[in-house]
């Protein structure tokens, strides 16, 4: 569902309410200029000087020392080599437009950390983000597709004890090696598998760090990316991070629950995503991710001619609560080269099985049997801007990728122009 205003409209939107917070509060913690030139008042009054010095200090904000402001925009250019006639693309979530100039994602945001408390709230809009947020609930009034789209995270967090936190809200999501802010990534893309987890999260959070080496987290949260919950059940998620070597790490993310409505029998989803990150020399990095779902199948047939004997118009397959389990799996590798502050080159190679098309229905006899091959060079030497061109190549077994005539080809062929800028 897309809104009537335009990206533009939203921006500007955004900015207004952006700079209105930020003035206002500025204008509320700066002393008054003809406070400061009054002269001092004589000792035979205290009570006098001491009602004026303490009424504007009741009246002031204190904004804590840790909150900091940003804003981040993501804009790219998209050329599609198999000149689909839609300007969609399908099975991604980044650079989704073909042959356009658009925004990816853009926010602007506002955190802090101080000793026993903490929190992030941050405004977005793009492409990326109506993509990510089109399954939300479009119909309920008090929490719908278009109330929620613009909310990348709100949480606020309390210290616990000394090495745990609780954190309550809408955050990103705790699965998957890369981030949906494109400038925390080796490429621009997501893996396909990426774009397949969720990318925010609504719930509560709790994060430990067991030892100087060991770090646990545990979630509570509507389900599968969505705020707006679909069914009255709770979804579940952990992780395990483990740092052998300051250069070295394992990480474990975990997640169950059902991704049913309530109208429909339960289909409770495993997930299970594994990475090991590993920076060889200070040039030269690699990662690598293992991931694997279940999910039950909604209902099964079972062949029982015998009511027809009973009943002729009864049929002879019966829709029975099914125990069978669908599954798919992915595996990602990447490497990064890093030449100082000058340039980056970065490679991704990835497979996407998903046959029974759990996750990606492509209606075809094979289901999503792709792989994937990105190359991304970044010039770094205008930082906090980032210069990116990225080359993608996708393959699946069956023709799943759009052409113009509306026909379908197995393979995808992108080239990306891309630039960022974060402060």
């Amino acid at each position: 569902m897309r809104n009537s205003f335009s990206f533009v409209s939203k921006f500007y939107i955004l900015l207004f309410v952006f700079c209105f917070f930020v003035i206002g509060t500025n204008a509320e913690t700066t002393p008054d200029p003809v406070q400061k030139s009054e002269p001092k008042v004589s000792n035979s009054t205290p009570q006098v000087q001491s009602t004026n010095i303490s009424h504007p200090q009741e009246n002031t904000l204190i904004l804590p020392k840790s909150l900091k402001f940003g804003a981040f925009v993501d804009t790219y250019y998209s050329h599609n080599a198999n000149h689909p006639n839609s300007k969609e693309r399908n099975y991604t979530t980044q650079a989704v437009r073909n042959d356009e100039f658009n925004i990816n994602l853009g926010f602007i945001d506002a955190k802090w950390q101080e000793e026993k408390i903490r929190g992030r709230i941050a405004l977005q809009f793009g492409t990326s983000v109506n993509t990510n947020y089109a399954a939300e609930a479009n119909r309920d009034i008090s929490s719908n597709q278009n109330a929620v789209k613009h909310i990348q995270e709100a949480y606020v967090g309390f210290k616990l004890t000394k090495n745990t936190w609780v954190d309550a809200g809408i955050y990103f999501g705790h699965i998957g090696y890369e981030s949906w802010i494109s400038s925390d990534n080796w490429n621009y893309t997501r893996a396909m598998a990426l774009d397949y987890v969720p990318y925010y999260s609504s719930g509560v959070r709790f994060t430990t760090k067991v030892t100087d080496k060991f770090q646990f987290q545990f979630h509570v949260m509507n389900g599968w990316q969505n705020i707006t919950d679909q069914n009255k059940d709770k979804s579940l998620g952990t992780q395990f991070k483990y740092i052998f070597t300051p250069n070295f790490t394992l990480i474990a993310n975990q997640f169950a629950g059902n991704e049913a409505p309530d109208f429909e029998r339960k289909q409770t989803r495993f997930y299970n995503n594994t990475i090991l990150e590993w920076k060889a020399l200070d040039w030269l990095s690699f990662a690598i991710s293992g991931d694997v779902g279940a999910q039950k199948t909604k209902e099964s047939l079972s062949y029982e001619p015998w009511w027809k004997d009973l009943n002729p118009v009864l049929p002879i397959y019966v829709s029975r609560e099914s125990k069978a389990y669908h599954q798919w799996y992915h595996g990602t590798f990447w490497t990064s080269f890093r030449y100082e502050d000058v340039f980056r080159l970065s490679f991704r190679i990835e497979r996407f099985y998903d046959p029974r098309q759990v996750l990606v229905q492509t209606y075809t006899r094979n289901g999503f049997l792709t792989n994937g091959y990105t190359m991304t060079l970044d010039l770094l030497q205008w930082s906090p801007g980032l210069l990116r061109f990225e080359a993608i190549q996708r393959e699946s077994m069956d023709s799943v990728f759009e052409t113009d005539q509306n026909k379908r080809n197995r393979v995808e062929r992108l080239f990306v122009v891309a630039a960022t800028m974060r402060i």
